[in-house]
């Protein structure tokens, strides 16, 4: 990214403009995510920094695009504030008994990255974990649409960990990512099906 300008001191692109603002209803105590990492839930914590901090215009603090600047230029201490902002944030994401342990980084960067190496597992490990609860899930005593709803959580961290393949060619007529969303779509129906409570079960079969 661009830095600013050190003769005019003025922002040479809308997207720094965006990235160094902090609105005034902003502020260090504010939480990224609705539910804290407590060790076991990364993926869904980090989809929801990623979406929080994208649309604040901060993602580039902690996926490498906003690094910090030579402390000379005009707006080092500006992007100093945002960075520390952006840290307590992340911090406020994290559940008491993991936060302590990232105490000392030295920037939202570092401390993402230390976050990640921690507690995002490779994709291979994640995938069968999930395939394992899917495998697991019943509905139980829970109500229909809890029941989608938790299905559905399932899939759709799948298809984030491995997304189905498409066609690049940008000409294929062929209709082969119709039929691998169909496949999908079916395979996600069986996995419904199998593991409904035994009422909803007799009237599938008659």
């Amino acid at each position: 990214m661009a830095y600013l300008s050190s003769n005019n001191g003025t922002l040479v692109d809308q997207l720094e403009r965006e990235a160094l603002y902090i609105h005034s209803s902003e502020n260090s105590s504010l939480t990224l995510t609705s539910s804290l990492l407590d060790g076991t839930n990364f993926l869904s914590l980090s989809r929801s920094v990623h979406v929080a901090l994208g649309t604040k215009m901060k993602l580039g603090f902690i996926d490498r695009t906003f690094p910090r600047p030579p402390a000379g230029l005009v707006f080092f201490e500006q992007w100093r504030r945002v960075n520390l902002m952006v840290t307590s944030w992340i911090w406020n994401s994290l559940s008491r008994d993991i936060v302590d342990s990232f105490m000392f980084v030295a920037s939202s960067l570092e401390l993402w990255l230390e976050i990640q190496n921690r507690y995002g597992r490779s994709n291979g490990p994640m995938i069968y974990q999930i395939q394992r609860e899917i495998s697991f899930i019943s509905q139980r005593d829970l109500s229909l649409t809890a029941y989608v709803t938790k299905l559905k959580k399932y899939w759709n961290e799948l298809l984030f960990l491995a997304p189905n393949p498409k066609c690049t060619c940008g000409g294929c007529t062929c209709g082969v990512n119709k039929a691998i969303e169909e496949k999908t779509e079916h395979v996600q129906l069986m996995q419904f099906l199998m593991v409904l409570h035994e009422s909803f079960d007799r009237e599938v079969k008659y």
